[in-house]
């Protein structure tokens, strides 16, 4: 049993690849990221930009690292990010920590659990953080405005700074070309060398729970968003780059929901307990991490197969009314439809949770059947993206 489980796995994990090449996409691929146009998109447990990006660039995963130019706009999102060339545009940037040591051009609008600006980053325009620690060494250009839990500026703003924080601290590089205006419970720790033009304004606030919880539902309001974008960059790489493979796991799912349920809950329990048996052996430890390393990885492509299965479902529907065929575009939009349901859905106390766990597992079993099928050489199920309308 552990064998069949270790192996569905890993076959999930190589499947693409496979696919891909019977795909024969005309376009420029990697395992985790692919240009369309002149925009770039990548997702996974790690995404890199190395390169010059005329257009704009898309980024999710686990590790998220922007080591080359881009001329539009940087939409990043992951548990540690970092920015480290050159943003022709705007930056959106999430994740658990985000590092910011190269310049904006434009406007920058960051969430994160730890935010750090070095000093050779900076930002030009407008620069708006929710954070729980806030780092400033570099310059922002026009107005900061924070809300967080610390902050310590020892850098330049151009304009404005207006921060609501418990803990605020000014070192002795800081320098205000505008008012400092906070709300804190606590007066803020200004060194007698930093530099505030505009004068100091303090609102004192006592964190009534009324501000408490506006702020807990506009931060998971944007918590919300950032993980639906981030989905649906893994999303689009799925339909883009695998558009046979997602389609026929996507079509399995519908023709054959018990099977893929008994096999989505299976691994979802056999997965986690073979990896331990794994590593106990010692010999088969190096299995064991393989699989605790694409165990999750694995559940995010099996939600989004289920999601697919109910945007490919609803828009071939509506092709077929209207006498279309079911394009990579459609799809990609009945995605994004799908997943922002599937996300609020899952707000829905005790219900909602169980609707979508049961949609992943369906999912996650789809997947694991296709590409089973993929690897024994199986005709497939569902036709090309091309030729399907329902």
């Amino acid at each position: 049993m552990w064998t069949l489980t270790s192996t569905l796995l890993l076959c999930a994990v190589l499947a693409p690849l496979h696919a891909f090449a019977a795909d024969r996409a005309e376009m420029s691929t990697s395992l985790h990221a692919v240009m369309i146009d002149e925009d770039f998109f990548s997702g996974g447990a790690s995404a890199e930009l190395d390169k010059r990006i005329d257009g704009d660039a898309f980024l999710s995963g686990g590790r998220v690292a922007v080591r080359g130019p881009v001329k539009g706009d940087l939409v990043v999102a992951g548990g540690d990010v970092n920015v480290a060339d050159t943003v022709g545009q705007d930056l959106y940037a999430a994740g658990g920590s985000i590092a910011l040591s190269a310049q904006v051009v434009g406007n920058a609008r960051i969430a994160g659990g730890h935010v750090t600006i070095a000093p050779r980053g900076g930002i030009a325009g407008k620069a708006i953080v929710a954070t729980g620690n806030l780092q400033v060494s570099g310059r922002i250009g026009r107005y900061l405005l924070v809300y967080a839990d610390s902050v310590r500026i020892d850098g330049e703003v151009g304009g404005d700074a207006r921060i609501t924080a418990r803990s605020i601290e000014l070192g002795p590089d800081a320098k205000i070309s505008g008012k400092l205006d906070y709300r804190s419970a606590q007066p803020a720790k200004i060194d007698p060398h930093a530099v505030i033009s505009g004068g100091v304004v303090r609102n004192e606030v006592d964190w009534p729970k009324e501000q408490a919880g506006a702020l807990a539902r506009v931060a998971g309001w944007i918590a919300l968003l950032l993980t639906m974008l981030g989905l649906l960059v893994v999303g689009v790489l799925m339909i883009v780059v695998f558009p046979c493979f997602s389609t026929a796991a996507a079509a399995t799912v519908r023709a054959r929901p018990w099977l893929a349920l008994a096999i989505g809950f299976a691994l979802v329990l056999c997965v986690p307990v073979a990896a331990v048996l794994f590593l106990i052996s010692i010999i088969g430890a190096p299995l064991g991490l393989l699989l605790l390393f694409f165990y999750p990885v694995t559940l995010v492509l099996g939600y989004l197969t289920g999601a697919m299965a109910v945007g490919d479902l609803v828009m071939g529907w509506w092709a077929r009314k209207r006498g279309r065929t079911l394009t990579a575009a459609m799809r990609t939009v009945a995605l994004a439809i799908a997943l922002l349901l599937l996300l609020l859905a899952a707000r829905i106390p005790l219900g909602g949770g169980v609707a979508v766990m049961l949609l992943m597992l369906l999912g996650l079993g789809g997947f694991a059947i296709q590409t089973y099928r993929s690897y024994a050489r199986e005709p497939t199920s569902a036709p090309p993206v091309e030729m399907q309308t329902v």
